[in-house]
Order: C-alpha cells, then sequence, then structure tokens
C-alpha cells in the first residue's frame, strides 16, 4: 500500500520569479496522487500567467483578493483532498529529498500531527548559512529537552541513498511554543484529518499568524522534530513574511498568549507561573520599544502591566514625551558626530 498523498500549500503576493522556483522544488519530488495548491493573495506582476505557461493543468491556482498570508493558506486548506498537507512560503525552497523523508515519516509513526525540520538560508549575495533553526528560535536548550530523546530516523524509515542519517525528536511542543518560535512554516508536514480545526493560521495578524496555528496543532497530539534540514529559506530585497517590527511581533505574541495558552484552564493550572512570565516578556519588549521611540503614553501602558518592572524602566516611564525624544535626538546626535570624527 503506497504512503499518504501530500497536498502542497503555496501562498505568493507579488513574488512571479519566486514562486516559480519554489514550484520547481516542488514539482521535482512530487508523487502523481499529490497535489499542489497556489493561493495567490491578489498578485499584481502576472504571477498566474507565469504559473500558467510553465505548469498548466499540473497545479491548482487560486487567485483570492489580497488579504495576508492567514486567509490565503486558510482557503487552500479548505480545498485540500490528501491525507497530508504540506507548506512552502513562494520565496522559500524544499531541498531534494524533504517531501519523501517527512511522507515516510508520518506514514511509520501515525500518532505524531505534525513534523518540521532545521533549515538553511542563503542569501542574495550567495552567502549561506546552515542550521539556521537554533538562531532563528532564541532557544538554546537541546532537542532532547524540549520534546523527548533523538531516535534515528533510519529506526523509523529508509534513509534515500547515500544519506547520513538523523536524530527525530518526538513530543508536546506546546508549552515551548509558548515561550519561542520553533516551527518554519516552509518546513512542516500535517496530518489533516486528526488536526481538524486546529489546522488554521490567524486571519487577523499581520505577523505571528503561523504561530497560533502550530501552537493550538501541539495541543491536539505529538509533534516531530526531524534534526537535518529540507528548507532553503533565501535573503533578498523586499518584505518577507518574517519581517517585522519589533512593536508588531510582541503586539502579535501578547495577542496569542491571552488567546491560546490564558484560555487553556488545565495548562495555566499546571505552567500559570511561565504563562505570566511569557506575558510580562512581551509588555517589557514592546515598551522597550515605545521608550526607543519616544511614545511614552503606550510604553506606560505596558509597563502597568508589570508588577515587577524593572526600576530603570520605571524612571524612564514618568519622564515626559517630548524630554525622551529629545534625549533621544541627542544620543543618536553624537553618536553620528562620533561616527564623523572617526
Amino acid at each position: 500500500m503506497p504512503s499518504p498523498a501530500v497536498s502542497v500549500i503555496i501562498p505568493t503576493y507579488n513574488r512571479r520569479v519566486w514562486v516559480l522556483r519554489a514550484l520547481q522544488s516542488v514539482m521535482d519530488q512530487i508523487r502523481p496522487d499529490d497535489e499542489v495548491l497556489v493561493a495567490d493573495d491578489g498578485s499584481t506582476d502576472e504571477t498566474g500567467q507565469a504559473i500558467e505557461a510553465l505548469y498548466g493543468g499540473r497545479i491548482r491556482y487560486y487567485r483570492l483578493p489580497h488579504g495576508g498570508a492567514g486567509i490565503a493558506r486558510n482557503r487552500a486548506i479548505q480545498l485540500t483532498t490528501r491525507p497530508l498537507v504540506a507548506f512552502l512560503d513562494s520565496d522559500d525552497e524544499w531541498m531534494p529529498g524533504k517531501l519523501a523523508l517527512q511522507r515516510a515519516l508520518m506514514e511509520r509513526c501515525p500518532e505524531v500531527i505534525f513534523c518540521f525540520s532545521d533549515f538553511a538560508v542563503r542569501e542574495q549575495s550567495g552567502t549561506e548559512a546552515h542550521h539556521f533553526l537554533v538562531r532563528w528560535r532564541d532557544d538554546p536548550r537541546p532537542w532532547s529537552e524540549i520534546l523527548g530523546p533523538g531516535i534515528p530516523y533510519s529506526t523509523l524509515a529508509d534513509l534515500p541513498a547515500g544519506a547520513a542519517d538523523f536524530p527525530v525528536h518526538v513530543g508536546s511542543l506546546y508549552l515551548a511554543e509558548m515561550e519561542q518560535n520553533h516551527v518554519l512554516t516552509s518546513s512542516a508536514m500535517v496530518r489533516r484529518e486528526p488536526a481538524g480545526e486546529a489546522l488554521r493560521f490567524a486571519e487577523d495578524l499581520r505577523v505571528s499568524e503561523d504561530k497560533e496555528c502550530f501552537a493550538r496543532l501541539a495541543a491536539v497530539g505529538p509533534a516531530a522534530y526531524l534534526d537535518t534540514e529540507t528548507v532553503w529559506q533565501s535573503g533578498h530585497r523586499g518584505p518577507r513574511l518574517t519581517d517585522a517590527g519589533s512593536i508588531e511581533l510582541a503586539s502579535a505574541r501578547l495577542t496569542l498568549l491571552h488567546r491560546i495558552w490564558e484560555q487553556d484552564a488545565a495548562f495555566v493550572e499546571r505552567f500559570g507561573t511561565r504563562l505570566q512570565r511569557a506575558i510580562r516578556l512581551q509588555h517589557l519588549l514592546r515598551a522597550r520599544c515605545y521608550l526607543a521611540r519616544g511614545m511614552m503614553q503606550q510604553a506606560r501602558y505596558d509597563l502597568a502591566q508589570v508588577p515587577d518592572c524593572p526600576l530603570t524602566y520605571r524612571l524612564l516611564g514618568v519622564l515626559p514625551g517630548v524630554i525622551m525624544r529629545g534625549g533621544l535626538a541627542l544620543r543618536r546626535w553624537i553618536r553620528n558626530q562620533r561616527v564623523t570624527a572617526d
């Protein structure tokens, strides 16, 4: 009996050149029973014509009104028909063998709701950075502590010819996702039916919409991390789905902390202290950004949400906005003078 078929979802917005490259990395490794869905979030750069010219009826292309990555992915999810769902952002690429590795793992580990992997970054200059997830997620703990002991992939499924073995870690990611991002969407594969309504991205957030999805999936059941690279993430000019300002990121994380984990009574009873610590941290991070911009009213609101606020923040928070902005301008002027003098 063949292993499960996969629905591949690629959201895109004005990424005509990039999406063609992403699609090629997918088409090189899908099977005839897989399906590929491109959710075009209202592109104005002739993305649809370019895809039609190269792939015609080999993919399912949907042009949507511009609404954001979360809406585009959700619309495509509603249209999927295969047991497994994999995602690829249109400016990323799958490495050869990615689909086969994860498909086999999901077949051999039916308890796993979703799996994901490490990734590499390739800059426009050609510079490459490997095993990037440890820097991206900002969590120094080993995966054996986050998810559980590593199991050689070769004991779970056959390795491709010539491929080096690597560990697979299986366990709950729910607590870890509360504190940091661990899942690159382009590396993820999800079991569609057991995931149910949890397989849904936030539609009211411009950033971290994927974090909501993987947090809810982690609440459903175990995740598996493949400690190997399966994705190239590309650095290039222009905005990316992963680009966002610090204020926007902190605001999104606060929304999700309140929306997901704070509403989970069993979780709060067990991990309430860590949850409150995570909430305080985001308020402090956002307050620091507001202070740096001289936005005193917003900073004071966030500082008021932190009972044990550091003294330095409290002192800065009482300064009038005009003084704060003047001090910041003076600091920038002094720094520029030093640069000029050097």
